[in-house]
């Protein structure tokens, strides 16, 4: 029993590592018939190797896009990111007017103060790891 106990153990640990940490993670507040929110967090890659950060899926919306504004000719454009690198002790910074998670279409009324199950999905190697997450929805 022991040594399945460490090995589990083991095992959590191994499977956390693959993550980033996660902090001021939130979801904007919208208007009750908004059909497009966004979701933002910063992304610590305490690791010593890259993390590819490939896609996000939100059950409480229809669509999830991984985005980047830019201002191209004065004008402020959406560039769908298909994967973003993380590099070893750097973090990559979701936030109004940079990169965000574009949630589209949603399937229920969502108000400030619910929790939105929002799944990070990152590439290793292979195979794709999730990361569940649940966005707390403010105004800020």
């Amino acid at each position: 029993m022991r040594i399945f106990t460490l090995l589990l153990l083991c095992l959590c640990t191994q499977a956390q590592a693959q993550f980033p940490e996660i902090n001021d993670y939130w979801l904007q507040a919208a208007p009750p018939n908004a059909t497009v929110m966004a979701a933002y967090a910063t992304l610590n890659n305490k690791s010593d190797k890259d993390i590819l950060l490939v896609d996000a899926y939100s059950p409480a919306f229809s669509m999830t896009m991984i985005h980047q504004t830019k201002i191209i000719d004065g004008v402020a454009k959406m560039i769908h990111q298909d994967e973003i690198v993380i590099k070893p002790n750097e973090q990559l910074t979701f936030k109004p007017g940079s990169y965000h998670i574009m949630l589209m279409q949603p399937k229920f009324k969502i108000n400030k103060g619910d929790q939105i199950k929002i799944n990070l999905i990152y590439k290793n190697g292979e195979k794709r790891i999730v990361q569940e997450m649940w966005f707390p929805v403010e105004f800020r």
